[in-house]
Parts: C-alpha cells; sequence; structure tokens
C-alpha cells in the first residue's frame, strides 16, 4: 500500500509545483501590461468636463486660487480610465488667453497659454489607479491651482480672459467648453 501511494503523492506534488509556477509567470506578465507607460486610446466613451466652481472674479497677483472641473460620464456604459493620476491636479491642463470668449472663439491652439498645474518634480506623479465613471450622476471632482493669476500685474482695470480646461491623459480626449473669467 505504502508503494503505491509514494508514486501518486510525487505525481501530485508535481502537478501542484506546475500549476503555481504557471500562474506566478501570468501574475509577472500582468504586472508588466499594468505598470506600462503607454495607454490605449478609448474609443467607446462619452465624457463632459465643465466648471463647477462659482467664482469668475479674480485679482491680478493672486496666489493659491483654485477652480473646480466636474468630470462626468454622459454615455451608456462605465468608463474605467487606467492611467487616472493619484495626484489629482495632474489629470488636467489649464489653457488661458486674454481677451472675452467671443474674441478667443477662433484662436488657434498654439495661441493659448497653459498654466501649470502641478510641479512636475512632485512626489507620486507616477502613482496611477484606475478609475471607474458610471452613467448617471457617478462624477470626479478635479481642483486645479489658477497659477496664471500670481504672474499677471495690475492695471486698474477689468481685463477678461478666456480659459479652458483638458484632461491630460493619452487615452481620452476631453476638453471643456471655455469660459471667461475678470480679472480685477
Amino acid at each position: 500500500m505504502r508503494k503505491r501511494m509514494v508514486p501518486l503523492l510525487l505525481a501530485l506534488a508535481a502537478a501542484f509545483l506546475a500549476v503555481s509556477c504557471s500562474s506566478e509567470q501570468d501574475r509577472n506578465r500582468n504586472k508588466r501590461t499594468i505598470s506600462a507607460t503607454r495607454f490605449p486610446k478609448l474609443t467607446d466613451y462619452a465624457l463632459e468636463l465643465s466648471v463647477v466652481s462659482p467664482r469668475t472674479e479674480y485679482y491680478a497677483g493672486e496666489e493659491n486660487v483654485t477652480i473646480t472641473f466636474s468630470l462626468k460620464n454622459a454615455g451608456m456604459t462605465p468608463v474605467t480610465l487606467d492611467e487616472w493620476h493619484m495626484v489629482e491636479n495632474a489629470n488636467l491642463n489649464i489653457y488661458y488667453a486674454p481677451g472675452t470668449l467671443k474674441r478667443t472663439a477662433d484662436l488657434p491652439p498654439d495661441r493659448w497659454k497653459q498654466s501649470p498645474t502641478c510641479d512636475p518634480k512632485a512626489r507620486g506623479l507616477h502613482i496611477r489607479s484606475p478609475l471607474v465613471l458610471n452613467p448617471g450622476t457617478n462624477q470626479a471632482l478635479i481642483v486645479v491651482p489658477l497659477a496664471f493669476l500670481k504672474d499677471l500685474r495690475d492695471t486698474g482695470r477689468h481685463e477678461p480672459y478666456t480659459i479652458k480646461g483638458k484632461l491630460n491623459l493619452q487615452s481620452v480626449d476631453v476638453e471643456s467648453r471655455p469660459f471667461e473669467i475678470t480679472v480685477k
């Protein structure tokens, strides 16, 4: 009886080792895929980016000013953004141009200036976590600084500026409608 059990136990041990080794290889392969720096373009999504901050008047030279954007899924299926940065403000770029909405409506893309939303040397910028947006009332709020205000000089007049936000992600191309603010 004992002689029959030894080969059976050896066969079970070999099968166990073969299964555990192959799953270890699969686990490592998934890690490489998740940590990839390129993210494929999504094809079926309907995301809306809009401003939810009520403030429209700011002061030239003002520091530590933030503005809040809302990212919603307007489609019928859930959308997963695998490349979502854990540093919230790294997910959005702010673009601005002097002038009213009417004057900046036909401005070419190279005439818009980018306002920094995060320090490129900040710790944790490489850390990402998937963001799942379900259809309906589910939304992500993104708070970003209006850093360009601190570089403006007070002219004594109320000057209009047009601002728009654009997601800083490779997998989707989402931009807010331009909106106007007044700088005093």
